[in-house]
């Protein structure tokens, strides 16, 4: 039972807000995924793989314009009022471009960029609601099992894809796609009522209008704060070092799957794409639930951020050695399974030190600006690489180079949590000191001796008692016991 309490710690008053999110999720995920897997299949297949790093750049610029609306509306509408706008958008958008297929043309490179921006904007504004419900202590637990359901959602989408491209074909996914997403609309509106609501919309306070230059203003206030900054530094290369991967990937299943005959070709991609998600996604569902959790509130979110980056190094190091389509698939567990199973919910726990009025905002910005970012940069790399005739050794030259980066910053990521922490165990909001405080007992190496020495001497009852327990861990027994004199 203790096992069990382990892999799933979920408290009895959190169970049911906690099982509707999941399934949720879960269910956003499976039919987006139905639809992106359509989308690449009919793209790569009917337009040529080598359009991709086109599709690369112009993903992310309309992912950059959906962000700052979000950015800019984040404040103004209350969560639950945007999850409900955003399935029902996505329905009756997903049956527009359904409808629009067999024309062919510019539809297809619309259906991907929509396949696509759909799966950025489900974490995004989940993730924005997710983050209001809950504080540091309840993050930690709860945030690796929703991220469990993102890979249930995989796995049931891939399943399905498989098992009926052969009888509906890879150009109607994008229907069944909307199926979900109505199906989706119906869960909310039965949940409304027993939903929280608790960001501030236009009922609890007048909110002027944000033009332009306010929203600039905001995101260059993210940029300058300290944590934030370089956790935008690790968003970049991450998005950056994925995106790499998943071109090599999809250069290697083009090639895998040439038929004689155009729609056996695409339905035979469709189901090798999700025939090897599925796999590696139940591979990475088996390492949420036996490892991540535990390992996240084990060792902390700071030393679970550096895993994504060796992987990567490693990765990407070994295909620059001896490249090949294994290689590239290696590449791609990175993103199939590491990422949703630890890198993505250490992330998200991150933002809990971040105040509550800049939460949503910072988010919004980094989760939907600057990973757009690092996504154009790779297909900007990749266009010049094909432009200048370089071969596949200068990409991965430059991927296992920046994996080394990407690797450093998050060793001073790790740093810069330990001064935030100490910050925050000081700081006149309530919140805060108490995310610290519950983020402290696997974060406590980070933060520098002498700063938890300040706090157990001049810090409240709570957050003295917090850090004379880190010193006494770290074997700073001397300080600890000076404080007591």
């Amino acid at each position: 039972m203790s096992f069990v309490r382990g892999l799933l710690p979920v408290r009895r008053g959190e169970r049911g807000l906690a099982a509707f999110l999941f399934g949720f999720l879960t269910l956003m995920v499976l039919a987006d995924w139905l639809g992106k897997i359509g989308a690449d299949s009919l793209f790569v297949k009917r337009l040529g793989v080598e359009y991709v790093p086109l599709m690369y750049v112009v993903t992310p610029v309309v992912m950059l314009v959906t962000s700052a609306l979000i950015f800019a509306f984040v404040d103004r509408i209350r969560g639950r009022t945007l999850l409900l706008g955003y399935v029902t958008l996505v329905a009756v958008a997903s049956v527009a471009i359904q409808i629009a297929i067999p024309i062919g043309g510019i539809v297809l490179p619309i259906a991907y960029v929509f396949a696509h921006g759909v799966k950025e904007t489900i974490y995004l504004l989940f993730w924005i609601y997710a983050g209001s419900l809950y504080d540091s202590e309840q993050s930690k637990r709860l945030f690796p099992i929703f991220a469990a359901a993102v890979l249930v959602g995989k796995i049931a989408g891939g399943a399905i894809a498989a098992a009926v491209v052969d009888t509906i074909h890879s150009e109607n996914l994008m229907g069944t796609q909307a199926v979900g997403f109505a199906v989706c609309i119906a869960l909310v509106a039965l949940w409304w009522k027993r939903l929280p609501d608790p960001g501030r919309g236009p009922a609890d306070r007048r909110v002027e209008p944000r033009d332009l230059r306010r929203t600039l203003a905001g995101a260059s206030a993210v940029a300058r704060d300290d944590l934030l900054r370089g956790f935008g530094i690790g968003i970049f290369l991450w998005y950056f070092l994925m995106q790499i991967g998943s071109y090599l990937y999809l250069v290697g299943l083009d090639v895998s799957s040439l038929l004689r005959d155009s729609r056996q070709s695409e339905d035979l991609f469709s189901q090798l794409y999700a025939s090897v998600y599925t796999t590696s996604t139940i591979a990475a569902l088996a390492l949420q639930l036996l490892v991540a959790g535990p390992l996240v509130r084990r060792l902390g979110v700071a030393k679970s951020l550096f895993v994504l980056p060796l992987w990567y190094l490693l990765s990407y190091g070994a295909a620059l050695v001896a490249f090949s389509f294994f290689a590239a698939v290696a590449i791609q567990l990175g993103e199939r399974i590491v990422i949703p199973a630890l890198h993505r919910p250490a992330s998200e726990i991150v933002y809990t030190q971040v105040a509550d009025d800049a939460r949503a905002r910072a988010r919004a910005f980094l989760s939907g600006g600057v990973n757009a970012a690092g996504n154009i940069a790779a297909a900007l790399l990749l266009i010049a690489t094909t432009a200048l005739g370089s071969s596949t050794a200068v990409i991965l030259a430059v991927a296992t180079a920046c994996s080394a980066l990407f690797l450093a910053n998050a060793g001073w990521l790790r740093g810069a949590i330990g001064r935030r922490l100490a910050a925050n165990l000081m700081s006149p909001d309530a919140s805060l000191r108490r995310n610290a405080i519950f983020m402290l007992p696997n974060e406590a190496d980070a933060v520098p001796a002498e700063a938890l020495e300040e706090i157990a001497s001049h810090g409240d009852r709570e957050s003295a008692e917090a850090a004379r327990w880190a010193l006494a861990r770290r074997g700073t027994l001397a300080a600890v016991g000076a404080v007591h004199d």
